[in-house]
């Protein structure tokens, strides 16, 4: 792992200035002149292709190796041994009839994954304790849930007591020292989906405890950052001239495999109009720089691009002459997608480097810290993007 977490450590360092720059900020990204047929390629696909290399790491590195030589190096190192095995224990009514369809798949196969688990369980972060309750059924375990949210707990605790499953759940909020009194040295903690800097706190917090065994899926790596800043876990990590802002970390999850079709769709139309006010405030303004807009609902899309961009405008202080006619500038802002969506996709060939970049930062830690590692992909991108399961084991 640790040779691996180099090599991709070398292609992070020496492509970042491609990586780094967004063809949204940026119409003609520097790598555009080095890489003509690449250009080329990119710009002669379809819609339908553009969406299935956005949802497909392993062929979107497959289709843009022959242009781009290191996406074949990125594709070698991205791969993970999977673990995806069918469940074991039959589906239960009882559990299942209060999880989403695809929440219910999710753990059968983080289950399916770790199938040996003998010693009291904690799921860190745990909602509604969906995982815990299916846990605590399979393996005939205690399991105690953390979990901030008060009315989450309460309804977790419902659905346990209707079970009669030996499980609950505490209100808890997993960065304080409160939650790290709740581990003990013979318990297996466990977090399916825990951000960034929730899955941290678990990982540091079951160190200092020395708990038995960790197994953990990590997600979402910029959020809950307490910092804002970037901060490595392992030594190997930390002596690296790669250094990572949040934005970064932001890249790492850059997928919509889950998302359904309408929300794609607007997620697009959202970002033509932003790109369409993007050519209007440079015309407005004279100056050829991109200018930063904070989040906004897509809501906004029930109503006219001309709405939209009054809207922006007065977010930003920018006035729009009444001379200026809006309508061009949203057929503009279509084409500039459209050449972005394809241009972003040599971003995205960085994207699970990135990630794996992350996760082996943990698990290195966890080495450093006494734990015998191993990394599986526990079930297919379509299910989920974030499919790397960490299981640890204190030597």
């Amino acid at each position: 792992m640790k040779k691996t977490f180099y090599q991709l450590d070398r292609v992070l360092t020496e492509y970042a200035d491609i990586w780094r720059t967004s063809p949204f900020i940026s119409s003609c990204p520097a790598w555009f002149q080095e890489y003509p047929e690449l250009t080329e390629w990119l710009l002669a696909l379809s819609d339908d292709e553009v969406d299935e290399l956005q949802g497909d790491d392993n062929l979107l590195c497959q289709k843009v190796a022959p242009y781009f030589p290191v996406a074949q190096e990125i594709l070698s190192l991205i791969q993970l041994p999977s673990c995806e095995k069918q469940p074991s224990l039959e589906r239960s009514y009882a559990w299942q009839r209060d999880v989403p369809g695809r929440k219910v798949e999710q753990i059968e196969a983080f289950s399916a994954a770790i199938p040996e688990v003998s010693d009291p369980l904690l799921e860190w972060c745990c909602g509604k304790l969906h995982l815990g309750r299916y846990l605590a059924e399979q393996f005939n375990l205690p399991v105690l849930g953390l979990d901030i949210n008060a009315k989450l707990v309460e309804q977790a605790n419902q659905l346990a007591q209707r079970m009669k499953s030996n499980a609950r759940v505490e209100q808890c909020d997993a960065l304080t020292d409160e939650a790290k009194s709740k581990l003990t040295s013979q318990q297996h903690a466990i977090a399916l989906h825990a951000c960034g800097g929730l899955h941290v706190s678990l990982l540091e917090a079951s160190v200092e405890k020395k708990v038995k065994r960790i197994t953990l899926v990590p997600c979402c790596y910029h959020r809950f950052n307490q910092s804002g800043q970037f901060h490595p876990l392992s030594k190997d990590a930390q002596a690296s001239c790669l250094k990572l802002e949040n934005g970064d970390l932001r890249n790492a999850v850059r997928q919509s495999n889950t998302a359904s079709d309408r929300t794609i769709i607007k997620r697009k139309k959202l970002q033509s109009w932003r790109l369409g006010f993007d050519r209007l405030q440079r015309e407005i303004r004279n100056v050829d720089e991109y200018l930063p807009v904070p989040p906004i609902s897509t809501a906004i899309l029930n109503g006219s691009f001309a709405q939209f961009c009054e809207h922006v405008a007065t977010m930003k202080g920018v006035k729009i002459p009444e001379a200026i006619s809006v309508e061009k500038y949203e057929a503009l802002g279509e084409k500039r997608f459209f050449e972005f969506s394809r241009l972003e996709l040599v971003r995205m060939t960085f994207r699970r480097a990135l990630e794996l970049w992350l996760v082996l930062d943990r698990v290195m830690y966890l080495q450093e810290s006494g734990y015998t590692c191993s990394l599986t992909q526990f079930c297919s991108a379509d299910l989920t993007p974030r499919n790397i399961l960490i299981d640890a084991v204190r030597c």
